[in-house]
């Protein structure tokens, strides 16, 4: 997510209303960041939605970063979802003094959500705190709290957010590879090529039914094949997604509606959720993207995109010109230019060529991605930076600008397209 400031919502005279209003409660209670305290007495109880099965949703909430005002928020608004008994939302917070409100809570806790409409302080259930000096960078510390939570809060489904900055393949230092939930009271990112072992260290541990990137630039191709046995669906951004990220409210409504709602139907909604809400919360945002993928589907897409790789390889001299024009054209994202979106450069391709075999190859590829992206959804209005955003993205730097440590990827280990990247023209 980028680090964008957002602005308060109300006003200093009201802030301070509130503060006398509840202040017998922060008496008691320690930190309005953080109460054990049980709920307000004037909140009303929790509706109750429907369905049988349960759910437990895991939030790796790294704020270890300058992402922590946002952290309060997207806490409360999980505390508005909480509707739903068959629903546990459980988070593992870490919080650092660099970068934490003055006087609020530092070091690493887990908390319970729990229903709550007050949206000045988090009044969930307070599980453990973990205390200081715990790696929110390290893939152990994740696999650590994937494991607690399926023992604590056994379920019939999993899902688990990622939530901080991101990167995709690569990390934010081009030295350091690529990475995700940087720690930067540590200095330490979690490499997209230790998830899987993080996220299911065995093939005896159940799979993961949604794995959502609260983070930058993470639904790239090579990030989703690295974890296509981790999770069955996957749910991200092509872009970075402004700070204020998800709207857990809003995105964790259906499965607090409907316990029983198939986890492709989760993870196809969400999309349009998240676009629809920030066109209508923060609708100066020109550059939102949110798209889901089957992860099953995956080995496909890598079987075609290996094709084309293979083609491009041998017609490379034929239309240097074009297909390095196809490249310069194609939908890039952020401050990775690098990054593109692999439907859009297909497409120029095809078109800037005119070549039949590329067509073919071109026409499998899309075919493939049709059946693993099952929702997308950008803004397409007229000054959007982000129109020709299909689902996934790919790495395809400049002529030159290959990155050797590309080839530990899963996906360049079971393709051609690295092979690609070293001489494309």
């Amino acid at each position: 997510m980028d680090s964008m400031t957002r602005k308060r919502t109300l006003g200093g005279a009201l802030g301070l209303l509130a503060l006398i209003l509840f202040a017998p409660f922060l008496a008691s209670c320690g930190s309005p960041w953080a109460s054990t305290a049980p709920r307000n007495s004037d909140t009303p109880p929790p509706p109750s939605g429907r369905g049988a099965l349960t759910w437990t949703v895991m939030v790796f909430l790294n704020a270890a970063n300058d992402l922590d005002d946002y952290s309060e928020l997207n806490l409360n608004q999980m505390e508005q979802a909480q509707t739903n008994p068959n629903v546990r939302v459980v988070v593992q917070w870490k919080r650092a003094a660099r970068f934490a409100p003055e006087n609020s809570w530092t070091g690493t806790r887990r908390y319970l959500v729990q229903y709550d409409t007050d949206t000045q302080r988090i009044n969930s259930r307070l599980l453990e705190d973990l205390g200081q000096g715990v790696d929110m960078g390290s893939a152990e510390t994740l696999r650590e709290f994937v494991r607690w939570a399926r023992a604590t809060y056994p379920a019939d489904r999993y899902a688990l957010v990622i939530w901080n900055h991101g990167s995709g393949w690569r990390s934010r230092a081009a030295i350091r590879g690529r990475a995700v939930s940087f720690d930067d009271e540590l200095g330490t990112s979690i490499k997209i090529w230790e998830l899987p072992t993080a996220i299911r260290p065995t093939s005896a541990d159940p799979m993961m039914d949604v794995l959502l990137f609260d983070a930058s630039l993470m639904q790239m191709l090579e990030v989703a094949y690295e974890c296509r046995n981790i999770a069955r669906y996957i749910v991200g951004s092509e872009e970075s997604p402004p700070g204020e990220g998800y709207p857990y409210h809003e995105i964790l409504k259906p499965i607090m509606e409907n316990s029983d709602i198939p986890p492709a139907q989760w993870a196809s909604a969400i999309p349009n959720i998240f676009v629809n809400w920030y066109h209508a919360s923060y609708p100066f945002y020109r550059n939102i993207t949110q798209s889901a993928v089957d992860a099953s589907r995956l080995e496909n897409v890598a079987a075609a995109l290996d094709g084309l790789a293979g083609s491009l390889i041998q017609k490379r001299s034929l239309y240097a010109t074009s297909l390095g024009r196809a490249r310069q054209d194609a939908q890039n994202y952020s401050t990775y230019p690098e990054y593109r979106d692999l439907w859009h450069v297909a497409s120029l391709i095809k078109q800037y060529t005119g070549d039949s075999e590329l067509a073919q190859r071109v026409d499998a590829l899309h075919a493939a991605l049709q059946q693993a992206v099952i929702a997308n959804n950008r803004d397409v209005r007229r000054d959007s930076r982000v129109f020709h955003s299909y689902g996934l993205s790919i790495y395809y730097p400049d002529s030159g600008g290959y990155l050797g440590r590309y080839s530990n990827t899963a996906l360049a280990r079971a393709t051609r397209w690295d092979e690609w990247l070293q001489v494309a023209p």
